[in-house]
């Protein structure tokens, strides 16, 4: 089997396979840690949490079908560009989906998409060739402060509601709602999307619609 490169949208509602592999691509994985100065102590590095990762990778849509093509049925070169122009002005994530030959395995990553550039070069009129600039996308809910009065001095601490609830009560379906993703039940009900995916047998580019039922391990 190919190794094969996806864009999915919308819970699956818009998807895009590369008809051309990038021949390679590129990670980018730092660190946030900043070096501030100190009196008297010099130099102290502030340990942060990794940044998000960035991924590169370049290739075309080819104007006609050929034998370095993934799969056969290609879209139209604009059509690709358009699709991926279309994601990255959305202000939303994408899903980022590498499926490899071995053993099947998979590479799901939400990311956004932060550049896109493409031309037409000379003695291949109708292809579009690209870059991309993938950067991940952290699913957050940011947490409230809330006060009380405690002995006549009002207390803050932060509230705990909307946290992903803990795996002793999670459920154990779940009925889908227009607009959800596995990324989002994941967070929902505290279960990692991959295992919801592989217990309800549901394969890239992860596919869900409403109402479906799904089983929580």
């Amino acid at each position: 089997m190919p190794v094969e490169f996806w864009f999915t949208y919308n819970n699956g509602e818009e998807t895009l396979r590369l008809p051309v592999n990038p021949s390679e691509w590129k990670v980018s994985a730092g660190s946030a840690n900043e070096t501030v100065s100190v009196q008297k102590l010099g130099q102290v590095t502030v340990i942060q949490d990794p940044v998000l990762r960035t991924y590169e990778l370049s290739s075309h849509f080819p104007k006609h079908y050929g034998p370095y093509c993934a799969y056969r049925d290609i879209p139209p070169p604009r059509r690709g560009i358009d699709q991926l122009e279309k994601w990255k002005n959305s202000g939303f994530p994408v899903q980022f989906v590498v499926i490899t030959s071995e053993q099947h395995k998979e590479i799901t990553v939400p990311v956004t998409i932060e550049s896109l550039s493409y031309r037409e070069i000379a003695g291949d009129v109708g292809s579009i060739y690209y870059e991309l600039t993938l950067r991940e996308f952290k699913y957050t809910k940011p947490r409230s402060v809330e006060t009380k009065q405690e002995n006549g001095q009002t207390v803050a601490e932060i509230s705990n509601k909307g946290q992903r609830p803990k795996a002793s009560v999670k459920p154990k379906t779940y009925t889908v709602k227009a607009g959800d993703t596995l990324w989002a039940i994941d967070r929902r009900v505290g279960v990692p999307y991959e295992k919801i995916a592989a217990a309800n047998g549901i394969k890239p580019p992860y596919t869900i619609r409403p109402n479906q039922v799904l089983v929580i391990p």
